[in-house]
């Protein structure tokens, strides 16, 4: 936990607003908000002071030297929002279109690794000084552009939010993201919004809905990263219908990707690398169980996962090619490397929505299959523990 997100999560539970703590600091209230988001580091002196004022018992000066991660690589200039929602004048500030272009790009970067949780509350702010500014008096090429930005803002939110387990709140934004991208005629929001709606229903075991979404994602996504990840997930679908035509996506799907430009930063959500790639067909092989192909792709992806030093680069890959490499294994009578490689799933701290629905699947094939076996009621108990940690209290399949 940053100091940042502590103090905020304080202030809200104590109804102690920005300017009244300032005062009672004392301090300016520029740089206290600044601490709040993260944009400066506290004294140790004022962390010590916070913590009396919002009656935290040690816990947040312990924080004093835990920095918020930052959104955008040279900070965040927030005053610059807060300018631009009150000038009231026919165009936006200078700059502003283009820090909303950092954020999108920072957020999304962050995505892999950051927790949903965190990266959801920054998306839901960002989101929100976006929606405001639309209401200001903008130009009509302005007003398209803060459009965009916040089409991508939705489309991010939609996903981190389901990752966090609230189900609900991650339909409600994505239908957001598809009007705004409607309004702003912008395909490749339009896209991934239908990708994120087939992405849900693969989770809710709705496989002939995930081939519809992915199909009118497609008529939008042109030859974009959107559409790679479309005709796959469309393959996935397939795959879960036992259906072939999900080894012929794998085929059109990489046929698209070849024509991309290698991007620049693979981490990018909204980009498609050749890693992703062997990652879907890892999953795609595995759901049609054609085990040794699955395997070998499996086996790439968790090679491709890790840097150096051992440590995991892609710990939602990494994870659900574990769940992969599990299923086949429990497929095969390996009770030992079925159970070892879902618990080596359960333990990325940062998780994809369809993880805990993924490692069900696999435990119930193995109570099936290995009944009364001690070790997979500890696997199936791991899982269960993991459901309960969801913010939302459950969910997850």
């Amino acid at each position: 936990m940053a100091f940042g997100d502590e103090m905020r999560r304080l202030m809200t539970e104590r109804g102690v607003g920005l300017r009244a703590l300032a005062k009672q600091v004392p301090c300016d209230s520029g740089y206290l908000s600044k601490v709040a988001n993260g944009h400066r580091h506290p004294s140790a002196d004022m962390a010590a002071k916070l913590d009396e004022l919002l009656d935290a018992g040690g816990g947040l000066a312990t924080l004093q030297g835990t920095p918020h991660a930052p959104v955008l690589d040279g900070g965040l200039d927030a005053e610059l929002f807060e300018l631009a929602a009150r000038a009231g004048t026919s165009r936006l500030p200078d700059g502003v279109l283009d820090l909303l272009d950092g954020i999108v790009d920072r957020l999304s970067r962050d995505y892999p690794t950051v927790a949903p949780e965190v990266l959801s509350e920054r998306g839901k702010t960002y989101l929100t000084n976006v929606l405001r500014l639309l209401d200001g008096r903008v130009s009509l090429t302005e007003h398209r552009e803060l459009l965009v930005r916040a089409g991508w803002l939705a489309v991010l939110l939609s996903c981190t939010l389901f990752d966090a387990g609230d189900k609900v709140s991650a339909e409600l934004v994505r239908r957001t993201a598809r009007r705004l991208g409607e309004q702003a005629g912008h395909g490749e929001i339009l896209a991934w919004s239908w990708e994120i709606a087939a992405w849900f229903a693969l989770v809710e075991r709705d496989y002939d809905d995930v081939v519809a979404y992915s199909e009118a994602g497609l008529r939008h996504a042109g030859a974009t990263n959107a559409a790679v990840q479309l005709t796959l997930q469309a393959g996935r679908g397939y795959a879960r219908m036992g259906d072939r035509r999900a080894v012929d996506t794998l085929k059109a799907g990489r046929a698209i990707l070849d024509r991309l430009p290698r991007p620049d930063h693979p981490e990018h959500h909204f980009v498609f690398d050749h890693g992703k790639y062997e990652f879907y067909c890892s999953t795609i092989y595995t759901m049609l169980g054609r085990d040794d192909a699955a395997e070998e792709h499996a086996v790439e992806v968790i090679a491709r996962c890790r840097h150096a030093d051992g440590s995991v680069r892609w710990p939602m890959r990494y994870a659900m090619a574990n769940l992969d490499l599990g299923l086949v294994a429990g497929r095969r009578g390996e009770l030992d490397r079925a159970v070892r490689h879902g618990r080596a799933a359960l333990q990325p701290a940062r998780r994809s929505g369809d993880l805990l629905p993924r490692a069900t699947e696999l435990y119930g094939r193995l109570e099936q299959g290995f009944p009364r076996e001690r070790r997979v009621a500890e696997f199936g108990e791991q899982i269960h523990a993991a459901r309960q940690a969801l913010p939302s209290g459950g969910g997850g399949g």
